[in-house]
């Protein structure tokens, strides 16, 4: 058996996913193309600056087809939603050829485990992001769905979602926008696991069959995070990103303003500083936050 260990990054390493939008967007576009080239994926995480995936048996040429479409398609949503232009990952991919059932059940450990490693999730399946949690639960992080008794709203909401999904559409931000127009705060969070649900492409059956049912695979991955030796990654504390952004969401940076690139450089300054404060970051991390990529002449602090 042989799998493809892949890594994407953003370019210099900066921030991609800032909001829950920008996950659903990123992965309703890679769920489509998954189905269209009939792709295997066997795990996936995507976080704050990089995003791994794991693919069992996919030829080169259709993996750089799919990089490519899946970075075209999402650019092109991300800068017309935060108004920003040029490129938002970094030139190229890394990869990885894994052969052998321990290796890939390693990698595939690895993976799913990014979050934990970390620190932000006890565990792999408490991450929403890696579509684990959705292996056998339309709903791991919200109120489970009662169509017959839920508002007209919510209805009207997965109504859209379900339309999506059957069409082989990706849902962009002006359609998420739509969709959880006039959901209240517990409903958002169904129409999203909803969402997550319906559009999950981890062929859990695969996964299911290497571990021998699906108890053992959570197990396995909560006793062993797997390793890496083939690429250059970032396991890294990415807790410091969650308190970064918990900081300028205080100070009043929310939805579409969560695009650094836009500020002038006396503002960019005193975030800088104001996230050096505040939230005890790191300059590097700082750096790849504000999308700095030594723009601007600012004390290196270790």
């Amino acid at each position: 058996m042989e799998a493809t260990h892949v890594f994407v990054k953003g370019r210099q390493g900066g921030g991609i996913f800032y909001r829950k939008e920008d996950f659903l967007v990123y992965i309703t576009i890679v769920s489509v193309l998954v189905r269209q080239l009939e792709l295997e994926v066997l795990a996936f995480c995507p976080m704050f600056n990089h995003v791994h995936f794991l693919f069992k048996m996919i030829e080169p040429g259709v993996l750089r087809k799919f990089i490519q479409l899946s970075a075209h398609s999402f650019v092109r949503e991300y800068n017309a939603e935060y108004g920003r232009k040029g490129a938002l990952f970094q030139k190229g991919f890394g990869r990885s050829m894994k052969k052998g059932i321990k290796i890939i059940l390693g990698c595939v450990a690895y993976v799913f485990n990014n979050p934990v490693a970390g620190r932000i999730a006890r565990k792999a399946s408490d991450y929403k992001w890696n579509l684990l949690a959705y292996m056998d639960n339309k709903s791991p992080f919200s109120k489970p769905v009662k169509r017959k008794h839920s508002r007209y709203a919510l209805k009207v909401a997965l109504k859209k979602i379900d339309y999506f999904h059957s069409s082989g559409t990706y849902i962009g931000y002006a359609a998420l926008r739509n969709i959880f127009a006039d959901l209240d705060k517990e409903e958002i969070r169904q129409a999203t696991d909803y969402l997550l649900y319906k559009y999950s492409f981890i062929s859990y059956t695969s996964l299911e069959e290497l571990y021998g049912s699906r108890e053992k695979l959570l197990v396995a991955l909560d006793s062993n995070a797997g390793s890496e030796f083939d690429l250059e990654d970032e396991y890294g504390d990415h807790s410091v990103y969650r308190r970064m952004l918990k900081t300028v969401v205080d100070f009043g940076f929310t939805g579409r303003d969560l695009n650094f690139e836009r500020l002038p450089e006396k503002e960019a300054r005193a975030l800088y500083y104001l996230i050096k404060s505040k939230a005890n970051a790191p300059h590097s991390s700082i750096c790849k936050f504000l999308h700095l990529d030594g723009k601007m002449q600012l004390p290196h602090y270790k």
